[in-house]
């Protein structure tokens, strides 16, 4: 073996194994917090899960409440979406009804993808196309999810800046004051 001979001073000892590793579905069940409702506990167990595998080790007991707002945020945005996806149904049911008074717009309403997210208003400046008011709360949200999203390290960028022992003076700053020190 190359290489100075270690002093005793500078051996470190080997401990005993540690406890075995709960599962990621098992941590994520453990630490999910009460009174969420059955579709956050859902997008919980799903999200949390993967927050728990040992690649990312991010569900910790102190990310509980931005992991609970990350999930909500999460629905949120699926209802907005839905909201629109039924909307530009309904409208494509109205079509079918009745011909529209500005059957070029109507038609393109009814049938490109982001229709539902516009509506027409006939006033003194003529025919003009709005955003829906549903699209800002989308936006917000979106907004709102992306800084949970980035603080949890989920993107590949954010993760990036998330390596393991960068920043971490603890392994769970929950415990440290458990020694008595």
């Amino acid at each position: 073996m190359q290489g100075r001979k270690p002093r005793q001073s500078n051996v470190i000892p080997m401990t005993g194994a540690k406890a075995p590793r709960p599962s990621p579905a098992t941590l994520a069940r453990r630490l999910c917090p009460k009174g969420v409702t059955k579709e956050e506990r859902r997008e919980w167990l799903r999200g949390a899960t993967m927050l728990a595998d040992p690649t990312l080790d991010r569900l910790k007991s102190h990310y509980v409440d931005a992991i609970v707002e990350y999930c909500r945020l999460t629905i949120r945005l699926r209802t907005i979406r839905k909201f629109f996806c039924d909307l530009q149904e309904m409208r494509r049911v109205e079509k079918q009804a009745a011909t529209p008074a500005h059957s070029a717009i109507g038609e393109i309403q009814c049938e490109h993808p982001l229709a539902a997210e516009i509506y027409e208003v006939e006033g003194r400046n003529g025919l003009q196309l709005k955003a829906h008011p549903h699209v800002a709360q989308l936006n917000e949200t979106w907004r709102q999810w992306r800084s949970l999203l980035a603080i949890l390290g989920l993107s590949p960028t954010d993760e990036r800046n998330l390596l393991p022992g960068q920043g971490d003076l603890f392994n769970d700053p929950s415990t440290k004051y458990l020694d008595g020190k």
